[in-house]
């Protein structure tokens, strides 16, 4: 490995592993924290979450970072006239392009890894986290707002004297086919268990109504509501790309087994609508599934895009000022490559595009940037 090489690869690893350092920090304060403050969940708690929620968040901002270091360290060697040095010992200026293309395919290779832990590991401990702190979730929402609304029940307060509610209304639906019951008490008291999935409140002189239907205890009325279950069965978002393949195999059976109910005589009109219904939602499912490998390795390898594009713009700017030449290369990825990303996760999942399509969005900053690269190194 030559000096010129070597020093490439280290100031482009200390400029990216700061840039990603500060974008990091930045999005996981200023977004999650924010949103679990809006969500009512406690300072301890978000700290909690912090960790699990890295690998998307990795996901966003490490292409954003390679693009910072790749503005910067090529910006200012071409801006200090070492690219002239290059050129006037016979040397192409692919001696510096080319250590920095190795960097974003192992940074992109990182990225796409990511993503996949992301799904296995990040997404399902962040819902375990929240699910085991749900008591605490609801009463600091409760003490903020004197409320707290989930799918499954809906809890107003007057006011709280410490882990008392006092004069609740809770709505409990779990059955969403089933009248809601609406309990009104003088206090009232949660408690989780998690083990089992459960929470239970335990209301003190309440009134219960089902309905038309009014019901009055004299002294304690008890209710269970189940937690939400760890994560989602076969969601694109929840498996690793090594276990779609047979949740794919999973829900094509399920479609032929419609299928046959379909075919078998008997069938009335309503049951055979909610077949084709079913049917419809699976395929919609499928489709998401297959294509969520091309969406994780085309948002992986947007790192070597975004660096096959600001590489030419950074040298041919000859500019030591690495937020222009950052900007610069950044419009057009705002403007082309992301509504082109958008549009794309669009169209696949309709079926209008092959998986493939995802990578069209690549290809619309890869090609120009790659072009724009062959004729600096020409001249």
């Amino acid at each position: 490995m030559s000096i010129f090489t070597r020093y490439v690869l280290s100031e482009l690893t200390r400029i990216f592993g700061l840039a990603l350092s500060a974008l990091t920090f930045l999005l996981a304060v200023g977004l999650g924290a924010r949103e679990g403050l809006n969500r009512g969940m406690p300072p301890t708690l978000i700290v909690r979450m912090m960790p699990f929620m890295l690998p998307e968040i990795l996901g966003i901002t490490t292409p954003i970072a390679v693009l910072l270091a790749i503005s910067q360290v090529l910006g200012r060697v071409s801006g200090t006239n070492e690219l002239i040095a290059v050129r006037s010992a016979g040397l192409s200026p692919m001696v510096v392009v080319r250590p920095a293309i190795v960097f974003a395919y192992f940074i992109s290779l990182f990225t796409v890894w990511s993503y996949d832990l992301a799904a296995t590991w990040g997404r399902a401990n962040v819902r375990r986290v929240a699910v085991e702190a749900i008591e605490e979730i609801v009463y600091a929402k409760l003490r903020r707002d004197r409320g707290y609304e989930s799918d499954k029940f809906v809890i107003r307060v007057m006011g709280l004297d410490g882990k008392r509610l006092l004069r609740p209304t809770i709505t409990i639906q779990t059955d969403p086919n089933q009248p809601a019951m609406v309990l009104r008490a003088e206090q009232a008291e949660l408690f989780t268990d998690v083990k089992a999935g459960m929470m239970t409140i335990v209301c003190r002189k309440p009134v219960a109504e089902i309905g038309d239907a009014r019901l009055t205890d004299s002294e304690t009325r008890t209710e269970t509501i189940p937690l939400e279950t760890p994560q989602p069965s076969l969601h694109r978002q929840w498996l690793s790309m090594a276990e779609i393949p047979a949740a794919v195999d999973q829900l094509n059976r399920e479609a032929e087994q419609l299928r046959l109910y379909l075919g078998s005589a008997g069938a009335t009109d309503e049951q055979r609508a909610a077949w084709e219904a079913q049917i419809r939602q699976l395929e919609t499912r499928i489709r998401q599934l297959k294509t969520e490998p091309y969406l994780r390795w085309a948002n992986g390898f947007s790192c070597l895009c975004f660096v096959l594009l600001g590489s030419p713009v950074s040298m041919y700017r000859r500019s030591e000022n690495f937020l222009t030449n950052f900007f610069l290369c950044f419009l057009p990825i705002l403007i082309v490559y992301y509504p082109m990303l958008m549009a794309a996760r669009e169209l696949t999942t309709s079926g209008a595009l092959p998986p493939v399509g995802y990578w069209v969005a690549n290809l619309s900053i890869a090609i120009p940037g790659a072009y724009l690269l062959y004729r600096y190194c020409e001249n």
